[in-house]
């Protein structure tokens, strides 16, 4: 499993549940985009030996298509990942 920091822009509601509304990713000619995530398919917590995380699966709309991606972030350090399932490759990087 293959994760990449990525920049995303979240909103928060009133009792404090995050919601992840935009991505920004490498496009095949190395420049930065930014996606809208237009629904959220499913989201959970999950800890990694021992460190919390959020996961959430998401589709977002890349070149009239719709793509489903799978992002963490991480509660203690207020980062967010692209996780890259085992076999799949993740655009702009080198697996």
């Amino acid at each position: 499993m293959f994760h990449m920091p990525v920049d995303v822009i979240a909103t928060f509601n009133v009792q404090g549940k995050i919601k992840p509304n935009f991505i920004r990713l490498e496009d095949e000619g190395h420049v930065l985009q930014t996606y809208k995530i237009e629904d959220i398919i499913f989201s959970r917590e999950e800890n990694y030996a021992g460190i919390p995380v959020l996961l959430f699966c998401c589709n977002i709309l890349r070149d009239d298509c719709m793509q489903m991606i799978n992002i963490k972030y991480h509660i203690k350090t207020h980062q967010w990942v692209l996780v890259n399932e085992k076999g799949k490759i993740i655009e702009g990087t080198n697996e």
